[in-house]
């Protein structure tokens, strides 16, 4: 018995570990995790022709349709033909450009083509069923494949077997190449097109040698190279160097190439010579260098590092030959010409360049004194000093650059080594190239927050509208805030009437004041009765006012009267005696001369006063009456079972007393 009640409890356990275990999700197993699916993409190439006689091949045409260089290495060209024969012609190795072509042929057919095969005789039909571009099997592309299309109606070159020629369709519209495929006849003078494969050219004999990484703001219509930032390369070597060969490169390793950090070079450099190209470039550092044109190869011996351009406005990083180093110079010198780094020996006495507006007082980052050429000729700026009384030995130097009639050129103090004073006096100066002669100088002092010095055609004048590179712009008091305006009579800002434009119309006999845009009541006095002789209208209440109020002039009082001296009014006159007796009750105020109750001489606490019996008091004493019956009917409401037995019990003793 102990046994089978054993076995019943284990089975017990079992049923309910399996039910258990039948309930778990599928997901509660673990499972090895498959290989990545990795989905394949179009390559680079494209079929564009192909020919074929029977089931041999006779050259197929490839295009890069990229716009990169497309290695070949690793793809294959291949024909299938019947139900799965399949021939591999041609292994395919080198490089080609973006947007070119190469062919790949039998060299009886096209014994020019790029890559060439030998294949024996054509073999008779069937004919091919694709022709395709076998992938690198380490590649993520897929095959480029296409499928002939033969009806007896297809154009071909009569024989045996027929030879057939096929080019790939282009868009009328776009240029593009579509999916289909036309058969064609060639012409006596048929050529397919081809290019060499690309080879990145050697390491050419260039140098940059000049670095020109903040250029000067210029007006629009300058063609100042100067204005720009630029590169510049030299020709080391004794031959020509074809330019279009290469590119000009900045940034750090790793950047994608853009429009901005990438140009292409052109034209040709003669042995010796000078190039200049423009390139943005990074006004806080970075590198340059030259590399092929399709940037597969960087040429290292060209890379050039250069420094933060601050504090070194419209100077340029050059190359000095005489020390081997590369050194900031004052002079930069773009074009066909070499690296400068002293003074011109022609001094620029720098006449008609004159200070048009400083800017002291305002953020330091946005300090700036502007320069303007007052004469009607250009004046060149180069070696022309910007100096101030803050740094009596840094000066800024103008580099090349022309300066038409009128033409105005801001120097950012944070781009020199200048020093602006902010809220105490200053001057600022303009020297000749020597540095021997003072040209202009002007003096500034305490000046106001965000505001310039500037000239106008009455004198200097402190403005609070900043302008660089502008025309100069006088306002005297620093904006308003929104919704305010300036009280030209007062200099202090007042708010905006936010009156509608177009008012209400205030009504007939009124008009709107302009001053206080309220109502007004016309002035209709001219309609109005003539005020008498003696008096005149009040402008105020447009009432008739006597001329003169004094007393003297007033209608006499009545006899027995007199005129109260504070309300000029007439009243009775004379002693008490005169007056109407009062009552027996009352007595005489002796201020006013009028009759009043007489005070009590009672002597009891509480003296008994008539009251007189009024009709308040006679509704007073109804209204008690009818709350104390309202009363008394709501008590025997709430008493009626007592009272009725109090009843009840004096009517049996009623009875019983009988």
């Amino acid at each position: 018995m102990h046994t089978t009640a054993m076995k019943r409890f284990w089975w017990g356990v079992v049923t309910i570990l399996y039910v258990f275990m039948g309930s778990m999700p599928a997901s509660a197993i673990p499972t090895m995790p498959s290989g990545p699916n990795t989905v394949k993409t179009n390559g680079p190439l494209l079929i564009t022709g192909y020919s074929f006689t029977g089931h041999s091949l006779r050259y197929v045409q490839v295009y890069n349709m990229s716009s990169e260089v497309a290695s070949l290495n690793g793809w294959r060209v291949s024909l299938e033909f019947g139900t799965s024969s399949q021939t591999v012609y041609a292994a395919m190795s080198g490089t080609i450009a973006p947007a070119k072509y190469m062919t790949v042929a039998n060299a009886v057919a096209v014994p020019s083509a790029t890559i060439i095969y030998n294949d024996g005789a054509p073999a008779a039909d069937p004919v091919p069923v694709s022709i395709s571009l076998l992938a690198p099997s380490t590649s993520n592309f897929n095959n480029e494949s296409v499928v002939p299309s033969i009806t007896t109606s297809t154009p071909r070159v009569a024989g045996s077997p027929a030879t057939f020629y096929f080019s790939r369709n282009v868009s009328a519209s776009t240029g593009n190449y579509l999916s289909s495929f036309a058969a064609f006849m060639p012409s006596s003078n048929f050529t397919l097109a081809s290019d060499k494969l690309y080879e990145a050219p050697s390491e050419p004999s260039l140098s940059i040698v000049e670095v020109y990484p903040d250029s000067s703001p210029c007006s629009p219509f300058s063609a100042d190279m100067t204005c720009n930032d630029y590169v510049k390369i030299y020709n080391g070597s004794d031959a020509m160097i074809d330019l279009a060969q290469f590119r000009l490169r900045t940034g750090t390793n790793g950047q994608s190439v853009t429009t901005s950090n990438t140009v292409g070079l052109s034209g040709a450099l003669a042995p010796g010579d000078y190039a200049s190209f423009p390139l943005t470039l990074s006004a806080s550092g970075s590198w340059v260098w030259l590399e092929d044109i399709y940037g597969t190869v960087r040429y290292d011996r060209t890379v050039v590092g250069y420094p933060s351009s601050s504090g070194h406005d419209g100077q340029s990083w050059s190359w000095k030959e005489t020390v081997g180093a590369f050194e900031w110079t004052i002079y930069p010198t773009p074009g066909d010409q070499p690296n400068r780094f002293e003074a011109p020996a022609t001094i620029n006495t720098c006449d008609g360049l004159r200070i048009n507006e400083i800017a002291a007082n305002v953020a330091t980052e946005d300090q700036f004194v502007e320069v303007i050429n007052v004469t009607g000729d250009d004046i060149q700026l180069e070696g022309c000093l910007l100096q101030t009384n803050r740094s009596m030995t840094a000066r800024h130097v103008f580099g090349p650059a022309v300066l038409s009639s009128g033409q105005m050129k801001t120097v950012f103090v944070k781009d020199t080594s200048l020093t602006l004073t902010k809220t105490t006096n200053g001057t600022v100066y303009i020297l000749s190239s020597d540095a021997e002669s003072e040209v202009d100088a002007i003096d500034y002092d305490g000046l106001s927050e965000n505001t310039s010095w500037a000239k106008f055609a009455d004198g200097w004048r402190q403005t609070y509208v900043v302008t660089p590179d502008e025309a100069n712009s006088w306002l005297e008091y620093p904006p308003c805030d929104e919704g305010y305006q300036r009280n030209t009579d007062t200099g202090y800002c007042n708010k905006v009437s936010t009156a509608s434009e177009t008012p209400t119309d205030c009504g007939e006999g009124k008009y709107r004041n302009p001053e206080t845009n309220r109502c007004r009541s016309l002035d209709t006095s001219a309609s109005l009765t003539p005020c008498d002789s003696d008096q005149y209208r009040s402008s105020d209440t447009n009432r008739c006012r006597n001329l003169v109020s004094t007393a003297s002039l007033l209608t006499p009082c009545a006899p027995g009267q007199e005129r109260n001296p504070d309300t000029n009014r007439c009243r009775a006159a004379g002693s008490a005696s005169d007056l109407k007796p009062c009552a027996a009750n009352q007595e005489r105020n002796a201020e006013t001369n009028r009759c009043r109750n007489k005070t009590s001489n009672t002597t009891a606490d509480f003296p008994v006063e008539a009251v007189a019996q009024t009709g308040q008091a006679t509704m007073g004493w109804w209204a008690f009456g009818g709350v104390g019956m309202l009363a008394a009917g709501y008590a025997g409401w709430e008493w009626r079972s007592e009272v009725a037995g109090v009843i009840r019990k004096f009517g049996s003793f009623v009875k019983l007393g009988r």
